[in-house]
């Protein structure tokens, strides 16, 4: 897939929202999404089937239908650029999007075709995302993906935005031979060898269970990243974050290893309620302990970490603020959007 079909496949993703009124398929695997008596329904959109963003959005998504009078339904996307996108359009109220999402989306630059105003809500996770190769590949540094296959899940993504971002920082973006697919696609085809280089995932340092799974079937090592490399990529998305992983959170490391990192950010239209975006808020962080008790890929749920990551210089929704500040860890610098009523 390449970005030019990010447009068509989110309009696909509109007519199957439209079509089967959001409903995720999420609800399965979460089958209390369903049970509590509704106020009114919020549309959330996810990411793809299988990532952690996808268990991540599902997760708080029950815990809202659970936890308040508001209704949650679900729908599986490409992730954080086709949210924005939806969410911009009033198809989702909201949505999963990542730290380095937010510069291009506001400017409109690749892959947005115009300028999205969105409003943030809180953070819940980093991940840790170093591409990977096979551990007896020819490839030792950035420089060497030159001609190179390289697959960061699907077009348009907040992944492929990072990476594309970083060899472009690197001087081989241009040199690279780009390809996408889903999450599981990428696996598959690092998995079979048909790609050289994709990314892995950590939450926060915890290797997800897909990372997992490709350790016991292939032998693979991480790509280092040079800190100048890393420093001018950051100049061309400030979204994009800078971290280390010990050899105590990963085995696959030597030492702390310097890890490209982006923030997950809950991501509301400007539309959206105070009242709402306060009631989801209360009810994930009044909750927290029960939240992380989900999975792993929760574990960073809590009220200080919400707060901690979200962006400056992009406005917070006033309901979310509201809370925060109620909570005592609201952050000055912060920006707090005018107020919405219900």
């Amino acid at each position: 897939m390449t970005e030019k079909q990010l447009p068509s496949l989110i309009d696909l993703r509109r007519r199957q929202l439209l079509k089967a009124g959001a409903l995720g398929v999420g609800i399965a695997l979460f089958p209390g999404i369903l049970q509590a008596a509704p106020r009114r329904e919020l549309r959330w959109g996810s990411a793809s089937l299988g990532s952690t963003g996808y268990i991540i959005i599902e997760a708080l998504a029950q815990t809202v239908q659970r936890e308040s009078e508001l209704r949650s339904t679900t729908l599986a996307t490409s992730g954080g650029a086709e949210n924005l996108v939806m969410a911009s359009r009033q198809e989702i109220d909201f949505g999963q999007t990542t730290s380095t999402d937010w510069p291009p989306a506001t400017k409109g630059e690749r892959p947005f075709r115009e300028p999205i105003d969105a409003r943030q809500v809180f953070a819940y996770t980093v991940w840790n995302i170093p591409l990977i190769v096979r551990a007896d590949s020819d490839i030792h540094s950035l420089a060497d993906l030159a001609g190179k296959r390289v697959m960061p899940s699907t077009a348009g993504g907040a992944t492929a935005i990072m990476h594309q971002t970083i060899l472009d920082a690197a001087g081989v973006a241009d040199e690279v031979d780009w390809t996408y697919g889903s999450w599981n696609d990428t696996f598959s085809a690092f998995q079979s060898g048909a790609v050289d280089a994709i990314p892995s995932t950590l939450t926060n340092g915890r290797p997800s269970p897909a990372l997992a799974e490709i350790d016991s079937t292939v032998a693979f090592r991480v790509l280092p990243i040079d800190p100048e490399v890393l420093a001018r990529a950051q100049q061309i998305n400030p979204g994009l974050l800078s971290t280390t992983v010990s050899s105590d959170q990963w085995d696959k490391v030597d030492g702390d290893m310097l890890m490209p990192a982006i923030s997950g950010l809950l991501a509301t239209h400007p539309s959206v309620s105070d009242d709402d975006v306060y009631a989801v808020c209360k009810a994930v962080f009044d909750n927290a302990e029960q939240v992380r008790r989900i999975g792993s890929q929760l574990q960073d749920v809590s009220i200080e970490f919400a707060v901690e990551y979200l962006l400056n210089g992009y406005p917070v929704n006033a309901g979310a603020a509201r809370y925060f500040q109620e909570q005592g860890v609201w952050r000055d610098e912060l920006t707090i959007a005018d107020p919405v009523s219900a």
